[in-house]
């Protein structure tokens, strides 16, 4: 059965053609200034730290109604504009939404004694059994941004419970291979990235009273310059791993993709300078003939941009009403071939 949706190509608006400009001006450009409304729900792991979900529910939503649940990425929260943005546009149509804080994040500072990362998919299953029973018989989907995207793609390719708990997921712009992508911050003229992550990560350690025994290791001689060392000192010892690269290792979902049977749509730009075009490469050869995982590689878009021209969208945020159209459509699987036959284009070389 053809999708009555149309998914259109994205084309970038003629100021925001480079990808270093979608990826800045994206975190601001049409914000939507909302006053925060939202119900919080605690979440207890199983080693006994909390995540917070922030219940953003329409007054017309009723039991059995789609749910959503964001995940944001790093150094972000539920605050984080594109969280916002979502969350807004989904309650308008009607779906309930829940904008989770992963750990240690948002409005769980210093609710955590390990850190969020890339792995940290048992916890989107404890904050999908927390949902679940709270609205019995509705459908769960999930939008994850970058690292929440990475999440995602490990919950749903490492829990093989994940087809009882939601019934399809979109990601945009995440890290299939992690090791590569922190590779990208030692590239010439990237360092305003690197150290805007490392710089904003560490104010989140240090704002955290659950991490002062921990700080000596990002401090003094240990004071991380890198996102390797950040994960090397901080990251891999207190989440159990025996080293950032082993992390890298074990975290990577690009191994774990055709393991998804849940109807998943992964959004990513060719031109976005934290994620590498390359590391697609495989996903694209290995999930040419895979009927559940769909890969929609847009040629500009930077890394969370998307800023388009004109276009019959409400607003320039593509990203947005593709994410949308997605999770609202009454047929992924449909609208899935579509985005496959718009995807037929040779895969450009990493800037």
């Amino acid at each position: 059965m053809k999708s009555d949706l149309e998914f259109p190509l994205f084309i970038p608006h003629r100021f925001y053609r480079n990808p270093h400009l979608q990826t800045i001006v994206g975190q601001f450009h049409s914000r939507i200034k909302t006053s925060y409304q939202a119900e919080q729900h605690s979440c207890r792991l199983p080693d006994n730290d909390l995540l917070i979900l922030h219940d953003d529910c329409p007054g017309n939503w009723m039991l059995g109604d789609r749910v959503v649940i964001l995940l944001h990425g790093l150094s972000g929260c539920h605050g984080s504009s594109y969280m916002i943005r979502m969350a807004h546009k989904l309650n308008q149509k009607g779906v309930r939404v829940f904008r989770m804080d992963l750990r240690g994040c948002g409005a769980g500072t210093g609710l955590a004694k390990s850190p969020y990362h890339a792995g940290s998919f048992l916890d989107l299953q404890v904050a999908l059994e927390r949902i679940e029973s709270l609205c019995p018989r509705s459908p769960i989907g999930i939008a994850g941004f970058s690292l929440g995207g990475t999440i995602t793609l490990n919950f749903l390719g490492r829990y093989a419970a994940s087809s009882d708990l939601v019934d399809r997921a979109v990601v945009l712009n995440p890290p299939l291979q992690l090791s590569e992508s922190v590779k990208v911050f030692g590239r010439p003229l990237f360092g305003r990235y690197q150290r805007h992550f490392v710089s904003n990560l560490i104010k989140h350690v240090r704002k955290s009273h659950l991490f002062k025994e921990h700080t000596h290791k990002i401090s003094g001689e240990n004071y991380p310059r890198s996102m390797l060392a950040f994960d090397d000192q901080f990251t891999a010892p207190l989440a159990g791993f025996e080293s950032a690269e082993d992390y890298y290792s074990q975290c990577s979902p690009a191994e774990v993709l055709k393991e998804i049977s849940v109807p998943t749509l992964i959004i990513s730009a060719q031109d976005d300078p934290l994620v590498p075009v390359t590391t697609y490469q495989d996903a694209l050869e290995n999930l040419s003939d895979h009927d559940k995982v769909t890969l929609h590689l847009t040629r500009h878009g930077g890394h969370l941009g998307y800023i388009s021209g004109p276009t019959s969208d409400p607003d320039p945020r593509w990203s947005d009403w593709r994410i949308m159209d997605w999770l609202l459509c009454e047929s992924p699987e449909s609208l899935a071939g579509q985005i496959r036959e718009r995807s037929r284009q040779p895969l450009a070389q990493s800037a």
